[in-house]
């Protein structure tokens, strides 16, 4: 993991509120899936709020879409804040 990079979360109404801070590497992806495997219960969304995070690494883009079980959690439940979770996930 990034020696700067943490996450903080918290459920809300049915949701998981994810909030990543630091930069993005390989570990950090890694990090934030395990994260989301062992909480998200299979109802309602996950919103990953990316304004905290720096810089983003593309081994870590690349880790994050390969690797998130979409069995697990659907894209279509999967939100992101902030200009920097299209690079993550999609770009």
């Amino acid at each position: 993991m990034s020696i700067n990079f943490e996450i903080k979360y918290k459920k809300s109404n049915g949701n998981l509120h994810v909030s990543p801070r630091g930069d993005f590497d390989g570990s950090s992806a890694w990090e934030l899936i395990n994260l989301l495997h062992e909480q998200y219960d299979g109802i309602g969304r996950v919103v990953i709020d990316t304004n905290n995070l720096r810089r983003i690494f593309p081994f870590g883009c690349s880790t994050f879409r390969c690797r998130l079980n979409k069995n697990k959690l659907p894209a279509n439940r999967l939100f992101f804040k902030g200009e920097k979770g299209y690079e993550i996930f999609v770009a």
